[in-house]
């Protein structure tokens, strides 16, 4: 998915801002009935952002069949920053920039996508210098006890042996860590001065901030602007920006009543039956907040709400009827989405048991089968 993808829309630039269409081909050379009216792009672009924002923390292993590199890593925060242990791969900067593209796709069409990003790189796309407090968006951690060097002697900061030197990467199995200069000559060079930990500390977060992986990041916002201007974004911050990206992370698992506003509902159903009312006092009652993104997640692709509310949302989501032509049991059919449409299939149990039961299952992992990609631009 990824590497073809890459191969067949990252020479597009400017003009992928034109409409895509997608098909999938299954592993019999059939491809999918129907015509790809945008919710087919949308599943489409939200398995590739899946695959290329894939963090250098997965599993080596499953990696080996997605065709991205780890070209992210994960911050203490479980937000994503430039993978380290890669910005001396000139190689990579082609797929960061392609990485750029389809996020500002994604961004372009107002699709909401997953990936959380660190501040500190998100300002990098507004444009902005990073600045010492800003550490403490990457690694809060570590600029606490960086700022605790300031309360320290003259002595006791001598003790320490430290040079105006810093170490980064050993993100992953295959990289590992090393030493970079803060200033030329700089492992050569004592820090023993209150004077000097202050500017240990300021070079200390422009070169975690701003010059490690500027390459990378300047690569990725070439492929960002192609579809979204530097003078659109720069009306945001960096949090704004991220819910552009992914959604209104404001709110505490979801605002079940915009969405239960928004719903259609296909297949005989109706708001106004009982059954629907059982359904939506289990999503809004007996889920628990991590359970309703989830949820959220399994009939959408995103778990974050849109920041315009559930009526934004195209196609707009419905719950269509399944009917189960048995009495329904233990092993009755579960329910599932066409994530592509925001569209749940519910089949019509009798119990309210029985709903709650499958519902519960929906929020485990759900896998899709593989195939052939077709895509026309």
């Amino acid at each position: 998915l990824y590497t073809d993808s890459m191969e067949k829309l990252n020479g597009l630039g400017t003009r992928l801002k034109h409409k895509v269409q997608v098909s999938f081909v299954n592993q019999h050379g059939a491809e999918e009935a129907g015509i790809d009216g945008g919710g087919v792009f949308k599943e489409f672009l939200d398995d590739l952002i899946k695959d290329g924002f894939a963090s250098s923390q997965s599993d080596t292993d499953q990696r080996s069949h997605i065709g991205a590199p780890p070209l992210f890593s994960v911050t203490p925060h479980q937000t994503l920053a430039i993978n380290f242990d890669y910005i001396d791969d000139p190689e990579l900067l082609n797929h960061y920039e392609f990485l750029g593209r389809v996020l500002g796709k994604a961004v372009y069409e107002s699709i909401l996508v997953e990936p959380q990003f660190c501040l500190p790189f998100l300002n990098q796309l507004l444009g902005k210098t990073n600045s010492t407090e800003d550490l403490k968006n990457y690694d809060e951690e570590y600029y606490n006890n960086l700022n605790k060097l300031k309360g320290l002697s003259d002595s006791e900061i001598e003790a320490l042996g430290l040079n105006f030197e810093v170490t980064v990467g050993g993100h992953t199995s295959r990289g590992s860590p090393r030493t970079v200069e803060l200033i030329p000559g700089g492992r050569y060079i004592a820090v023993k001065t209150k004077t000097h930990i202050f500017q240990y500390i300021h070079a200390v977060a422009n070169q975690l901030l701003n010059v490690q992986g500027a390459r990378q990041t300047k690569a990725f916002l070439r492929g960002f602007r192609d579809l979204i201007p530097a003078s659109w974004v720069r009306l945001f911050s960096a949090n704004e920006l991220q819910n552009l990206i992914s959604g209104d992370d404001s709110v505490r698992g979801i605002d079940v009543s915009s969405l239960k506003q928004a719903m259609n509902y296909l297949g005989g159903y109706h708001h106004s039956q009982p059954y629907i009312h059982d359904f939506w006092d289990i999503v809004e009652n007996e889920l628990t907040p991590e359970q309703q993104r989830k949820f959220l997640r399994f009939m959408t692709s995103c778990s974050r709400q849109p920041l315009l509310g559930f009526g934004s949302l195209d196609p707009s989501p419905s719950i269509q009827q399944i009917r189960l032509e048995e009495e329904p049991s233990k092993s009755s059919k579960l329910p599932s989405s066409q994530t592509c449409f925001n569209l749940l299939k519910l089949p019509n149990y009798k119990s309210k048991s029985l709903l709650r039961d499958d519902i519960g299952h929906l929020l485990l992992p759900y896998f899709t089968t593989t195939g052939k990609l077709c895509i026309k631009s």
